[in-house]
C-alpha cells in the first residue's frame, strides 16, 4: 500500500507522542486487566478456611432461615442464598451488611451443626482481587472512582488515536516486515519489530478494548447528552421502560399480598426459574428489603450459550412470592435487542463468553498488550538516544533519563506491586481490607520507581525483576501459611503452580544477560550510530 512519506511521518509523530503520554497508564491497565480475568479464582484462593459445618442442602434452607430470623431479626433486611458454595462464599446462607455494587463486604456465614443448632461466623473477604480490578479500571491511579473513570476514558480516547496512527504507519511495509523480528541486530530494530508485531496481530482485540473502554467511561455523559438533545428517546425507553414497569407491577403486588403470603422456598424459586429460563444456571438468590420495605429478589447466574453483562454472569429480578421473572434486561438469552446490543460491549470487554478458553486467551492478549506498550516506550527512548548521540551528546539528557526511569519503574513497579498484593492477600484479616492493600501496592510501586532513579538501568531492572520474582514466589508460601496444603482446593493449587512458574520466568529474565542486556546497557556512541 502506497502512502506519501510526509503523511507517514505525520502519523508516526502522532503515534509516538500519544503513545508516550498514555503508554505507562495502559501498561498498568492491561497487566492488571489480565490478572482480573481470574478475579473469582483468586478471591477463592485468597480466602482462608472458615470454621463452619458443611453447607446445608437447599431443602433445609427454610429451617436455617427460621433460626437466623429468630436469633438475628436484622438478617431479614438482606440475605443471600448461595446455591454453589465456594471458598470465598463457604456457606449456603450469607447475611449482614448489604453487598455493595463492586467488591466484597463484611458478611455473616451461617450453617447448621449436626445437632441442628445455628452456627454463624462473621468474616470480611479479602479485597485483593477487587483492588486489582479497580487498578485496571483506574489505569493505576489512586483517586475517587468517578474521577478515575473519566481519566480512564480520556486515556482510552488517546489509545484509539494511537491505534489508528500506528496502523497507518506500518501499512506501507506490512508485507515485508510482518513476520520480521530482528533480535540479533540493534536495539531500535528489535523494539520496533516486537512492538509492530504485537500490535498488528492483536489489533482487533485492542480495537475492542479501546471502544468498550470509552463507552464504559462516558456512558453517563452519553445518556445525559441523549436526553438533552432528543428527550427521552425511544431506545432509552426500550432499554429501561419495560424493566421499570414490570418491577413496579411486581412491587405493587407484593405490597398488596406480601403480608398475607410467605415467600417461596429457594428450591421452589430454582424450579420456577428453570421453567421460565431453560439453560440458565442460578448461582445466588439475593433477597433485599431496601426498596420501600418490601422483599425483592435478584437471581444471579450464567448460561453457557450466551455472553453475560458481567464477568461473573447475568441476573434477573424475580417475584419472591410467585417465582415469576419481573426483569430480564440482564438475563442472558432473554434480553430485548437494544439491551443485547448494550450487553455486547460488556461481553467483548470482559471476555464473558466461550468459557475458559476465551478467558485464557484474553489473559494472554492482555499481557501481550502490556508488553507492547513497554516495547513502544523503549523504542522511543532508543530513537531519542540515537538523535542525541548524533548531535554530539555523550550522556542522556534529563528528559531521556526521566522517561527511561519511569518506563522501567512504572512497568516493573506494577508487576512487583501486584505480586506483593497477592502475596499478602491470604494473610486476612490483618491486611485483607482495601486501605492496607492499597498501601502495600503503592509503597511497592513507588519504591520500584525510586530504585530506577537511583541506579543504572541494567542494575535497576535486575533488582526489580528479582524482587518481583521473590514476591511472586511468596504467594504460595503465604497461602500455605493460612491454609494447609491438606485443605487446599484444586483451583488453589493451580494458582500456586502458576505463581511458581511465573516467578521462575521473572527470575530467569533477571539473571540471563542476553535477555536483560538490551534493556539496561548504556548504549555506546558507536552502537547507537549503527542503530
Amino acid at each position: 500500500m502506497k502512502i506519501r512519506a510526509d503523511v507517514v511521518r505525520m502519523y508516526r509523530e502522532i503515534h509516538s507522542w500519544v503513545g508516550i503520554v498514555c503508554g505507562l497508564f495502559l501498561f498498568v491497565a492491561f497487566y492488571a486487566g489480565a490478572i482480573t480475568m481470574f478475579e473469582r479464582p483468586l478471591q477463592d484462593w485468597a480466602s482462608p478456611p472458615v470454621s463452619l459445618p458443611p453447607p446445608v442442602a437447599l431443602e433445609r434452607v427454610p429451617e436455617l432461615l427460621g433460626k437466623i430470623f429468630a436469633e438475628h431479626p436484622e438478617a431479614r433486611n438482606s440475605y443471600t442464598v448461595v446455591l454453589h458454595p465456594t471458598p470465598s462464599q463457604p456457606a449456603t446462607l450469607v447475611w449482614g451488611v448489604p453487598q455493595r455494587m463492586h467488591g466484597p463486604s463484611v458478611a455473616n456465614y451461617s450453617a447448621l451443626a449436626e445437632d441442628g443448632s445455628l452456627v454463624t461466623v462473621k468474616q470480611s473477604p479479602s479485597e485483593a482481587a477487587h483492588f486489582i480490578n479497580m487498578l485496571h479500571q483506574q489505569v493505576g491511579l489512586w483517586m475517587p472512582h468517578e474521577a478515575g473513570r473519566l481519566f480512564m476514558g480520556i486515556v482510552a480516547l488517546l489509545y484509539a488515536v494511537a491505534l489508528i496512527s500506528g496502523t497507518l504507519v506500518v501499512l506501507p511495509g506490512l508485507i515485508k516486515n510482518l513476520f520480521a523480528i530482528r533480535l540479533g541486530q540493534n536495539a531500535k530494530r528489535m523494539w520496533l519489530d516486537l512492538h509492530s508485531m504485537l500490535g498488528l496481530f492483536s489489533l482487533p482485540f485492542h480495537i475492542i478494548m479501546a471502544l468498550t473502554s470509552v463507552v464504559f467511561a462516558f456512558h453517563d455523559e452519553i445518556y445525559v447528552a441523549e436526553h438533552a438533545l432528543l428527550g427521552r428517546s425511544a431506545m432509552h425507553q426500550q432499554m429501561h421502560g419495560h424493566s421499570l414497569i414490570d418491577q413496579t407491577e411486581g412491587h405493587q403486588q407484593q405490597r398488596i399480598s406480601g403480608d398475607l403470603r410467605v415467600p417461596l422456598e429457594p428450591a421452589q424459586i430454582v424450579v420456577a426459574i428453570a421453567k421460565q429460563a431453560p439453560g440458565f444456571s442460578p448461582e445466588t438468590l439475593i433477597y433485599d428489603r431496601s426498596h420501600g420495605g418490601h422483599l425483592a429478589l435478584r437471581v444471579t447466574g450464567s448460561d453457557p450459550r450466551y455472553g453475560a453483562r458481567g464477568a461473573s454472569g447475568g441476573f434477573a429480578g424475580v417475584d419472591p412470592y410467585s417465582g415469576k421473572l419481573l426483569s430480564t434486561d440482564y438475563l442472558p438469552g432473554h434480553q430485548t435487542f437494544p439491551m443485547a446490543v448494550l450487553t455486547s460491549f460488556f461481553v467483548l470487554h470482559f471476555g464473558s463468553f466461550g468459557g475458559e478458553g476465551v478467558r485464557w486467551g484474553y489473559a494472554v492478549l492482555g499481557l501481550a498488550g502490556a508488553f507492547m506498550f513497554y516495547a513502544g516506550n523503549q523504542l522511543w527512548i532508543v530513537s531519542r538516544r540515537r538523535r542525541e548521540r548524533g548531535s554530539g551528546r555523550v550522556e542522556d539528557t534529563r528528559a531521556t533519563r526521566i522517561l527511561c526511569s519511569l518506563t522501567i519503574g512504572c512497568s516493573l513497579g506494577c508487576v512487583a506491586g501486584v505480586s506483593a498484593v497477592l502475596a499478602v492477600a491470604p494473610l486476612h484479616p490483618v491486611v485483607g481490607k482495601m486501605l492496607p492493600i492499597q498501601i502495600v501496592y503503592f509503597a511497592t510501586f513507588l519504591s520500584c520507581v525510586v530504585v530506577c532513579f537511583c541506579f543504572r538501568e541494567r542494575l535497576a531492572i535486575r533488582l526489580l525483576l528479582v524482587a518481583s520474582a521473590v514476591l511472586t514466589f511468596l504467594m504460595p508460601v503465604s497461602a500455605a501459611f493460612v491454609t494447609p496444603l491438606s485443605h487446599a482446593t484444586a483451583s488453589s493449587l493451580i494458582v500456586d503452580g502458576i505463581a511458581l512458574l511465573y516467578g521462575a520466568f521473572l527470575m530467569i529474565w533477571a539473571v540471563r544477560p542476553q535477555v536483560g542486556q538490551p534493556l539496561f546497557r548504556k548504549e555506546s556512541v558507536s552502537g547507537l550510530n549503527r542503530a
